[in-house]
């Protein structure tokens, strides 16, 4: 399971990710979409932990991002 709870992400003034909520449960697929620097990088970046959040909490199976 991925959770994203209420995660923001910042570069200085730059809010890359605002309050992101979301659960992708354990065997399910998800597609992330969007334009050029909307986050999408980032998003997976901090999925698997090249990235911590400037706020929030993020699980993935059970070990937590912050």
């Amino acid at each position: 399971m991925i959770r994203f709870d209420d995660v923001h992400k910042a570069f200085g003034s730059n809010h890359v990710l605002r309050g992101v909520t979301l659960d992708v449960p354990k065997g399910e697929s998800m597609v992330i979409i969007g334009g050029s620097g909307t986050g999408k990088s980032v998003l997976m970046r901090s999925i698997i932990g090249l990235q911590a959040p400037t706020e929030g909490r993020i699980d993935v199976l059970g070990r937590t991002i912050t």
